[in-house]
Parts: structure tokens; sequence; C-alpha cells
């Protein structure tokens, strides 16, 4: 298993599961109300007794972590369950300040609005109950307005080191199916908005990207989520992947799934871990590729005049061609 990943001698990113989830409408929706407070007591359950801070935020509440409590715990939930939270709003639950760290640990709990609600939800790499996890997370996501998911190994950075997600992505270059970006970070290209965020303003700095540049899924993980948005541009995905059995695609009508695999792997080329599979679902993939334009400016900071870490983003996209 892999350390944390370091940046001047001192530990940044933690080895983790990551499920990262983004939905269409907002935190008031009854569908994404019902489905985070399902993920919510889902993580409480499994991890609650590891956490130690919570905070909410919206027009009347700032943004300040208390410690975790029985009574905040309701609280949570009885505003998660609230129509009508004024934007922006945001609900996290994280780990204890590490004194190895100091900073926070997982497990981390995050759900915010900001175009479309997305959640992040970072756990301890311990498959022994990472996917048992895992499993009943999905079956709560299958019933939410998904745009996508993407589920498995990463490394999670603590919020209160966001400045150095630029410094990212990193692990990758071991572990190539590590998830190293910050759930905020692919809200941008993931589909296009009213604010016309950098899709007609950004500059083109990839000569393979079409003309007309269209969103895509942020990642490939170990479990994948398509939503039905981008299915169009799909070939069928169980004859795509019909070559792979240890790939399995479950077919809905609102989203597709595919599992990478009984379980996820680090994808450790020094072990030489086999992402044969992960290589073929990202082939499958390809049409609703993450585009690397966007990327560029929001997937890890802003790298647009930053020819090093562009080099980096491109690294990181196409590490399973």
């Amino acid at each position: 298993m892999p350390n944390y990943l370091i940046r001047n001698d001192k530990k940044v990113a933690q080895p983790a599961f990551r499920v990262l989830l983004y939905c269409d409408g907002s935190l008031n929706d009854p569908e994404n109300a019902k489905g985070v407070l399902a993920l919510f007591n889902l993580f409480l359950e499994a991890y609650g007794e590891e956490a130690a801070w919570i905070a909410i935020a919206d027009h009347e509440r700032k943004l300040r972590p208390k410690k975790l409590s029985t009574k905040r715990i309701e609280d949570a939930r009885s505003w998660l369950a609230t129509p009508n939270k004024s934007w922006p709003a945001t609900c996290r639950v994280v780990g204890p300040l590490s004194d190895e760290t100091h900073n926070i640990v997982v497990p981390a709990f995050r759900v915010d609005e900001y175009r479309m609600m997305y959640l992040d939800i970072s756990v301890p790499d311990d498959l022994a109950r990472a996917l048992p996890f895992a499993e009943a997370a999905t079956e709560i996501i299958q019933e939410m307005p998904v745009i996508a998911c993407v589920m498995g190994f990463g490394f999670y950075l603590p919020q209160a080191l966001e400045s150095l997600a630029s410094w990212l992505p990193r692990g990758f270059e071991r572990y190539r199916t590590a998830i190293e970006f910050m759930v905020h970070g692919a809200t941008m290209g993931i589909r296009k908005t009213e604010e016309g965020y950098r899709w007609d303003e950004s500059p083109k700095l990839d000569p393979d990207a079409p003309a007309d540049l269209q969103p895509g899924v942020p990642d490939i993980g170990w479990r994948t989520i398509v939503g039905a948005e981008f299915l169009d541009r799909l070939p069928n995905l169980k004859n795509a992947l019909g070559t792979k059995p240890e790939v399995s695609v479950e077919e809905a009508p609102k989203m597709t799934t595919i599992t990478t695999g009984e379980e996820p792997i680090w994808g450790d080329i020094v072990s030489g871990e086999d992402i044969s599979a992960y290589q073929a679902v990202a082939q499958a993939l390809a049409p609703v590729r993450y585009p690397t334009d966007i990327a560029y400016g929001s997937l890890f900071g802003n790298q647009y005049y930053e020819p090093e870490g562009r080099a980096r983003i491109r690294a990181y996209l196409s590490r399973f061609d």
C-alpha cells in the first residue's frame, strides 16, 4: 500500500478509498436530499467513531468546524433533509487532527452545491471495510440523478491544503489508478453551465481537442458510473467491454455502472499490477474523456500558464492509454 504523498519533507495527501459523486440539481431536490442523507448515515454507521469534526455552512451559518456530537449529527441530518437551503451550502465531517501531519485525516464526508450537487467521501484504504461500504453506497447512488460518479483508491488532500491542489497529481506516476483531484475541481468540465466558464474563453492549448469541445466524465475508477447525458456519445459498453470478463457493465435507463474487477487496485507499476481492465474501460469511455483544455484551468487548480503543470495533467488524463 502507498504512503502519503510527500512535498518538501511534509506529508500532504493521504492514501484513501474515494467516492466522488456529481448529481443533477441542487441539495434542495428531494432525490438528492434523500440520497445524500442516506449516504451521510451510511458514512456515520461505518466510520462515525473515527470522525471528529463537523461543519455546516449556508447564508445563515459560517463554515466553522465544531466537535462532532450526537446533537450536531442530528442537526446535520435535519439540515440535509430540509428544503430551501441557501446557496452556497455545504456539510462536512472529517477525522481528527493528526499529530504526525498536523492536518485532519480521513474519514471525510463533504457535500456541496455549486453549478451542481457534488459529494466526496474519502475513507481509510482498508478494503475489508471500504469494499462493503462502496457496495452499499452504490445502491444509494444508483437511485440518485447521477451525472457521473467515480470510486476507487486515491489520495485525499485536506481542505486546509487546497492551495496545494496545483502541486498534484503526483501519485499516478507509480500508482496508475489513483484518483487525485479534489471533488470540486471537476465541476467545470463535467457539464457546460450558464456561466460559460472557460468553455468559450479558455486558451486552446490541446492540439487534439475537437472544435466543439464537449463535457466529460471526471476520471476512470474501479467503479465508474456514467449518467444518461453521456451515454449517447458512447458505444454499446457491454459490447465494447465484452472481451474483458473481469469488467462488469450494469445498464439502467438513466446510467451505466462499470466495475473493474472484484476489488480496486492501486495499479502499482513497481509491483506489476495489471491495469489492462482499466485501460479497456478508458478506451471505451474515450469519447467522453474529461476535456484537457478545461482540466488545465480547473481540475488541479489553474495550470493554464504553467507548462510543467499542464504536462502533469496531460499525463494524468492519458495514464490508461
